[in-house]
C-alpha cells in the first residue's frame, strides 16, 4: 500500500502542477485551448485523489472508487484528445488512425474477466494512442523538442494503460510496473509545461485561439 501511496501522491503532484500551468497560461492569453487543457489535468489530479482515496477505505468499496477516479482520468485524456484534435491539420498525420484504433475497443468486450475498470483503461489507450500519434506526427513538421516530450508523454501513459490491462489477464504482475511507468509519462509532459512550453503545446498550441 504504500509504495501505491507514493506513486499515486507523485502523480497527483506532477499533474496538478501541469494543470497549474496550463491555466496560467490560460489567464495570461484566454485561449479557449488552454482552458481545455486546465481542464484536462484538474480531471486527472482528480482522479488520483479518488485513486489514493481508494486505499484508506474498506475493500467493499475501494473497487468502486478506484474504477470512478479512473474514469474521472479518461474524462482528463478526453480533454486532451479534443484540445489536440480541434488544432490538428498535420501532413504527416495518418488521416484514418483514429479510426484504426477504433476496432481495439472491442478487445474491452472479448478477454475474459471483462469490467467496467477494464473498459475505462480500453477507452483511456485508445485516446493516448489516438493523440500521441498525432503530437508526433506534430514534431515531424515543426521539429520542436517540446513538441517531441509531450509526444513521448502521451505514449508513455498509452503503454502505462496497457500494462495495467494485462494486469487483468496475469493479476498483480503489472500493477506496480503500469503505475510507474504512468508517473514517468507525466513527467516527460511536466518539462516542457513547467518551462512554459506552452507556445508549443500540444503541437498547435501556437495557434491557440
Amino acid at each position: 500500500m504504500e509504495i501505491e501511496l507514493a506513486i499515486n501522491l507523485v502523480g497527483l503532484v506532477v499533474s496538478a502542477m501541469i494543470g497549474r500551468f496550463a491555466f496560467s497560461g490560460y489567464a495570461t492569453i484566454g485561449s479557449p485551448n488552454l482552458l481545455r487543457l486546465t481542464l484536462a489535468f484538474v480531471s486527472i489530479a482528480a482522479g488520483f485523489v479518488l485513486l489514493i482515496g481508494a486505499l484508506f477505505v474498506p475493500s467493499a468499496y475501494s473497487r468502486t472508487i478506484d474504477t470512478t477516479g479512473l474514469a474521472v482520468q479518461a474524462v482528463g485524456y478526453f480533454f486532451i484528445a479534443m484540445s489536440h484534435g480541434l488544432k490538428s491539420s498535420f501532413d504527416f498525420a495518418p488521416r484514418g488512425a483514429a479510426y484504426a484504433l477504433i476496432p481495439l475497443a472491442s478487445t474491452a468486450f472479448v478477454i475474459p474477466g471483462n469490467s467496467i475498470e477494464h473498459l475505462v483503461r480500453s477507452i483511456s489507450f485508445i485516446l493516448l494512442v489516438y493523440v500521441s500519434i498525432e503530437t508526433l506526427a506534430s514534431y515531424m513538421q515543426t521539429m520542436r523538442t517540446n513538441t517531441l516530450m509531450i509526444g513521448l508523454g502521451l505514449g508513455t501513459l498509452a503503454v502505462a494503460e496497457l500494462l495495467a490491462w494485462y494486469d487483468f489477464i496475469f493479476p498483480g504482475a503489472f500493477n506496480y510496473p503500469a503505475m510507474v511507468v504512468k508517473v514517468a509519462g507525466f513527467g516527460l509532459m511536466f518539462i516542457p509545461f513547467s518551462k512554459f512550453g506552452l507556445t508549443s503545446g500540444l503541437g498547435r498550441l501556437e495557434n491557440a485561439e
